[in-house]
């Protein structure tokens, strides 16, 4: 099916119909091939050719491993974040990460998914004498955080399972999730029950619980909301009672992100 952004762009306009192929292929749910792209952007083939090698040859686009797919490219996903954290929105959504944190007593942040990569978009520390201090744009491997474990539960079956094959399944403490299987079983649970814990699995004496911010549709998982604390404040004894206020929050701040 032809693309409308396609239509949309002048003719006289390479520029924007280069920007909505980007478009296209950051709205698939997986690496596309040239064959899917051609379809999806009703372009001749040696225009399509033209235009993905423009892309890649700017960074925005580049090929997977296998030569047949492509995907963004690091300067593609920095100015998505850039646009992100300078957007009209963001000034609301720090408001409301600085509200949680006033209400709760435990440090925020706000994150997105990039790659295997949990980033985050926006922190707001408490003022807890014991805490772990992270940055804005800081960034944590998906299968040993809160977050990225919800993003990869929230996922596609079958896109979870291509990122899950290509992840390097590092072990940061006793208690990371290092192997596929126990990963899998992990993301079942965080599916059916709607939140995620990490329990010291990057980092020893750090809890977090994480909760889904999702598109205007209600589907798709576009970002997450965490709360961070050491084990002695913050534990799987009591992390439920914080659900309510992160939820509440996170309802808000999809909002911003619409």
């Amino acid at each position: 099916m032809k693309h409308p952004a396609m239509d949309d762009a002048p003719e006289s306009s390479p520029a924007l119909k280069a920007f909505s192929l980007l478009e296209i292929i950051a709205e698939m749910d997986h690496p596309p091939t040239l064959a899917e792209l051609t379809e999806a952007a009703n372009l001749p083939k040696p225009t399509l050719h033209r235009w993905l090698s423009m892309l890649e040859g700017a960074d925005l686009l580049r090929r997977m491993p296998d030569g047949r797919r492509y995907e963004l490219a690091a300067r593609a996903t920095a100015l998505a974040f850039a646009i992100l954290s300078n957007n009209s929105g963001s000034t609301q959504r720090h408001q409301l990460l600085e509200r949680v944190v006033r209400t709760m007593g435990e440090s925020c942040n706000l994150t997105v998914l990039e790659g295997s990569e949990v980033m985050y978009l926006d922190r707001v520390e408490a003022a807890a004498p014991l805490r772990v201090a992270f940055q804005k744009g800081s960034r944590v491997p998906a299968h040993a955080s809160a977050s990225g474990k919800l993003f990869l539960a929230m996922m596609s079956p079958a896109k979870r399972d291509r990122l899950i094959s290509s992840l390097t399944l590092e072990r940061y403490t006793a208690n990371t999730l290092a192997d596929a299987d126990s990963l899998r079983a992990e993301l079942g649970r965080i599916k059916r029950d709607g939140y995620a814990f990490d329990d010291e699995e990057f980092l020893s004496g750090l809890f977090c619980v994480a909760v889904p911010i999702f598109d205007h549709n209600g589907r798709d998982c576009i970002a997450a909301l965490a709360l961070q604390a050491p084990v002695v404040r913050v534990s799987r004894a009591n992390a439920a009672e914080r659900l309510p206020t992160l939820r509440e929050a996170a309802e808000a701040m999809a909002v911003t992100l619409r």
